[in-house]
């Protein structure tokens, strides 16, 4: 997992680490706050890249990760530096690239790999309704929720590209394809990126 190991690097717990893709200025009421709290633990299961294209949000690890650490470990996103934050995740994103077959959701990863060659970069779209549909569904929510989970989301992606990339998460530039799940289900769009993804390769 790459913000388990990231955070391991930096000396604070994934929770904190997880923050630098979700934090953004907003009003800190309840609702904000469990919104906040949402969206890092989706960056944490690995669901941050996509939520309408990704796992459950259902990981979260325990203090047992950091027992080998000489001090304890950051808690707050603010501690966590965010030169060292991008320089780190890019050097274990980069290392997971050197084997076979990786699949990288999100972290920005088709930013930091951007000039590495053989290295498949594909987008994941999908209207608001339809995210927000996904969100319901997936981890039970009424609609006004999740329809705010999916708004605070996308001003938190939105956010975490300009921060550390400068460009918009969506830029076609950046991208070999981009799929919209508008009508399309999730192993139909899987069995169009991996022929894509063999046609490359050849």
């Amino acid at each position: 997992m790459i913000l388990a190991e990231a955070a391991k690097r930096i000396g604070a717990t994934v929770q904190a680490v997880a923050g630098k893709e979700t934090e953004f200025s907003r009003r800190r009421d309840r609702v904000a706050r469990f919104l906040q709290k949402m969206l890092e633990r989706s960056a944490i299961s690995g669901a941050g890249g996509e939520p309408y294209f990704g796992p459950g949000i259902d990981v979260i690890l325990s203090k047992d990760y950091y027992s080998d650490a000489p001090i304890e470990p950051m808690t707050e996103t603010h501690e966590v530096d965010n030169d060292q934050y991008i320089q780190v995740t890019s050097n274990i994103i980069k290392e997971l690239c050197e084997g076979d077959n990786v699949v990288i959701v999100g972290r920005g990863g088709n930013m930091i790999l951007k000039d590495v060659p053989n290295v498949f970069h594909v987008g994941i779209i999908a209207p608001r309704e339809r995210r927000i549909s996904t969100i319901m569904q997936r981890e039970h929510m009424d609609y006004t929720t999740a329809a705010l989970f999916v708004d605070e989301h996308e001003l938190a992606r939105e956010s975490f590209y300009e921060r550390f990339f400068a460009v918009a998460p969506n830029d076609p530039n950046y991208y070999h394809m981009i799929v919209n799940m508008r009508d399309i289900d999730q192993d139909v769009v899987a069995k169009i990126v991996s022929h894509a993804a063999q046609d490359l390769e050849s």
